[in-house]
């Protein structure tokens, strides 16, 4: 029996396809059995003159040109699949992109990746108009047993805490009369008491009375608490966050390079961005700028001096700093995590809720950090909107597909940060 689709109501997130072929130029896609055999079937080697799949590590990828754009990819920024066989001839990971599904033991959330261009900027039709679809794909997908969620520990969550927590957290997000800098530094208070807390002891009922007692006192604890700096291990632990999350490594490169060479090119970088010193280390998407320089760019919303002239190259004032417009942005991808299954569970490695909660804060974090880092290699002091974009689209793409994100060393680094207080303090600094 098929779990009920649940698709969250998230007012002004929007999504269809404009075919930027974004998607197909940035995903390594894993294809299956019945992909590889409706490809077969359609004569793509005669047609390529290639072979169009690799194998790596037991599974089987569609394969990449130099570039890394797919294979598929034509040179009008269409898919070859789609344009001569339809949407439903392509691989399913492809048809699906960019809904992702988790199901639980009451329905199967449907959540929304950001990495899509169109969905970043909210363009196209409202999500519900897509359930069809997605009930469609769904049932391509192997039946499943139920998925418990975890509360805590071991601890299994009742639907009425999921729900409750769902709600308490997104009534936060969408809390009117707060300026950014409240929101984002109060869902860090928020994460981190309850990572903090034994919520063993506050089970059904008291689990809503705590959620309600500290969303209601956030507001007023925050100017009561320490506003010290970030200590320099909390903006290193940060910095490895960002290249977890931002190494991209291809199927192609890897094949080439070898597994010895790759391991000691990728430790290399690590140790480079943990140093956060000198000239940072080629990355795709991002200019390589100081390390120095870079510390200069203010947060995320702090507003522009007017003494302070742009370069010349920099972006229009409609397309500049616009803290309503990041704002929303920001809002609709936690809200979109949250609601939409990401946030916990199937949806992000099997972590339990306060865990999943942890590690949603640090993306966070991590976004508001690429963020001045993308202004900073076009060489502004202040971010744009299009700084955040390309920054939570990057952050969004790993989300819930890079397993390195569940190992116990980024769950180590997220209990570091929350009982060290840095989640708030790193927050702070950063909006």
């Amino acid at each position: 029996m098929r779990l009920p689709i649940y698709i969250p109501k998230l007012q002004g997130q929007r999504y269809s396809c404009h075919g930027c072929g974004s998607c197909c130029r940035d995903f390594t896609v894993q294809v299956t059995e019945r992909d590889l055999q409706k490809l077969h079937e359609q004569g793509w080697k005669e047609r390529l003159g290639q072979e169009y799949v690799v194998k790596f590590r037991g599974h089987s990828w569609l394969k990449q040109k130099e570039d890394g754009a797919c294979v598929f990819l034509g040179d009008n920024g269409l898919c070859k699949v789609h344009a001569e066989f339809g949407l439903e001839a392509k691989p399913l990971a492809c048809q699906f992109f960019p809904f992702m599904l988790s199901p639980n033991v009451r329905n199967t959330h449907v959540g929304i990746s950001f990495a899509c261009g169109s969905v970043v900027a909210s363009k196209g039709a409202e999500l519900e108009s897509h359930r069809g679809d997605v009930r469609r794909m769904s049932e391509l997908l192997p039946a499943s047993a139920p998925i418990h969620v975890q509360l805590q520990g071991k601890l299994i969550a009742s639907e009425n805490e999921i729900a409750t927590i769902e709600s308490a957290l997104d009534a936060w997000l969408c809390k009117k009369n707060i300026t950014p800098a409240v929101r984002y530094q109060g869902l860090a208070w928020l994460i981190t008491s309850l990572l903090q807390a034994n919520l063993g002891n506050v089970r059904g009922e008291k689990l809503g009375q705590l959620l309600s007692t500290l969303t209601h006192a956030v507001e007023h604890e925050l100017p009561l608490l320490d506003w010290s700096e970030p200590t320099p291990r909390a903006w290193k632990l940060l910095r490895q966050a960002v290249f977890t999350r931002i190494e991209d490594p291809k199927i192609g490169d890897l094949l080439k390079r070898g597994k010895v060479a790759s391991v000691l090119s990728q430790w290399a970088r690590s140790r480079k961005w943990a140093a956060g010193s000198g000239i940072s280390p080629e990355t795709t998407g991002f200019c390589s700028v100081d390390f120095v320089s870079f510390e200069t760019t203010f947060g995320v919303f702090e507003t522009p001096s007017p003494s302070i002239e742009a370069p010349k190259n920099t972006l229009t004032d409609s397309q500049s700093h616009d803290a309503n417009a990041m704002d929303d942005l920001l809002q609709r991808w936690i809200r979109a995590s949250i609601l939409g299954g990401r946030a916990w569970g199937s949806g992000l490695y099997g972590l339990p809720i306060d865990q999943g909660l942890g590690l949603i804060m640090v993306n966070l974090l991590t976004a508001l950090w690429l963020t001045r880092f993308h202004a900073a290699g076009r060489g502004a002091q202040y971010v744009s909107l299009l700084d955040l974009q390309v920054a939570v689209g990057r952050v969004d793409r790993t989300s819930g597909r890079a397993v390195w994100l569940a190992t116990a060393g980024e769950r180590l680094r997220v209990k570091w940060l929350s009982h060290s207080d840095s989640l708030r303090l790193l927050a702070r600094a950063l909006v």
